[in-house]
């Protein structure tokens, strides 16, 4: 099918051109099959990027100890890790966050 689409869209413009075939007839279809092909990509792209499954098991963080917190640049969230299933820090606004250490202070 891919290898016929452009074939009938220059034999569509071709018949428009020549004055066989209003434009609006050849534009309607071709605007359709555009906005569908967009559509089908930004889904497809939807899907393949929440594909990324961490492997390995989770280990818990001692939170006594050391915190991590990531932070995103973009808008300034924070996150506080309770869990850590691996080293890649999590994306927020499109973009990797920051990750960030705190180290508690000893009490005396």
């Amino acid at each position: 099918m891919y290898r016929l689409f452009w074939p009938a869209v220059a034999c569509g413009l071709l018949l428009s051109a020549l004055g066989i075939v209003p434009l609006p007839y050849i534009g309607a279809p071709l605007l359709g099959l555009l906005i569908y092909r967009a559509g089908v990509a930004t889904l497809g792209s939807l899907r393949r990027g929440a594909s990324f499954v961490p492997t390995g098991t989770p280990h818990p963080v001692d939170a006594r100890t050391e915190r991590t917190v990531y932070w995103c640049s973009g808008c300034g969230a924070e996150l506080l890790l309770l869990v850590r299933g691996t080293e890649t820090p999590p994306r927020h606004c499109g973009e990797r966050m920051t990750e960030r250490h705190e180290v508690a202070r000893e009490l005396s």
